[in-house]
């Protein structure tokens, strides 16, 4: 799929291509998202779909790299057509307006839910990690490397079915990876492999931001909470979490000693993504009627 680099820039009317926009989600810096619906849909009021458009007063070399991340989630989500990770439906890559389609989920992201509620299941938990690591296996058995796992990119549907959404960021295994790193919330979940000059796409990354999810799952916290993205990186590489059983003694010990494993800050120590979602595939066989809750 070509992407341009274009220097024009695009102001979003109420109609952008074969999609009517509603009420806005989100504006950020590389992008402005609404929800929307098909320009012919007959109920005005129903919009079942979001549309991401790339932030029209970005500078041309923001613009391109802003259009290159999108084209990323265009094609990862293209490709991985799986349960748990968003469908695409639409993309324009090619020339403006810049944007993609995806399916409107009805529900809520994980950050929300860790800053409301204070108490839930063990077997809740055990089953939203496993369909997380499913979505993520999907994108390493294409041969991709999600690199945009944390909280606000994980949807938890009224049924408690999990979407993984931001895949901006998804890289071929290999592919050399430069990332901004000024978005704290993001930085809070990467490997420290991640920040090194000549990092490449590497599956065991995910492995890393997945034990830093679930750490995050049951101690209401991520490993490392400075407040400064360079103190972040340097945290993650000086120091070593407190073990997940001690802040959270509730957390199945097999799901702890794995999650030590999983942030291990040298690649080679940590298990593969396989391995990983075996384990947590047998914890969670071992918990299923579990309903112990645990206090967040």
């Amino acid at each position: 799929m070509h992407l341009a680099h274009p220097s024009l820039k695009f102001r979003p009317s109420s109609v952008v291509s074969y999609w009517r926009l509603g009420p806005p989600v989100t504006s950020g810096r590389w992008y402005n998202i609404f929800r929307a619906a098909p320009k012919l849909s007959v109920d005005a009021k129903r919009f079942d779909y979001v549309l991401k458009l790339v932030n029209p007063d970005l500078s041309a070399e923001q613009q391109a790299f802003a259009i290159d991340r999108l084209g990323r989630e265009a094609i990862a989500t293209e490709q991985l057509e799986h349960p748990n990770v968003i469908r695409l439906l639409d993309a324009e890559l090619d020339r403006p307006p810049f944007f993609l389609v995806q399916p409107w989920i009805y529900g809520r992201s994980l950050d929300r839910m860790l800053s409301v509620e204070r108490h839930t299941s063990v077997n809740r938990i055990l089953w939203t990690i496993r369909q997380i690591a499913e979505g993520v296996r999907a994108a390493h058995d294409q041969g991709r490397v999600y690199l945009g796992l944390e909280p606000s990119h994980v949807l938890l549907g009224k049924s408690g079915r999990v979407t993984l959404l931001g895949w901006s960021q998804c890289h071929q295994e290999g592919q050399k990876v430069w990332f901004p790193n000024d978005q704290l919330q993001n930085v809070r979940y990467m490997a420290p492999e991640c920040f090194d000059d000549d990092y490449v796409a590497n599956p065991s990354s995910d492995v890393y931001s997945l034990g830093a999810m679930i750490y995050h799952l049951f101690t209401m916290r991520p490993p490392f909470q400075s407040q400064s993205v360079d103190q972040l990186i340097a945290d993650r590489s000086d120091n070593v979490p407190e073990d997940l059983i001690v802040l959270q003694p509730d957390c199945p010990p097999a799901l702890s000693a794995l999650v030590k494993q999983m942030l291990a800050k040298n690649v080679e120590l940590r298990p593969t993504f396989r391995e990983t979602l075996n384990e947590l595939i047998g914890i969670e066989i071992n918990h299923l009627t579990d309903q112990a809750v645990i206090r967040l």
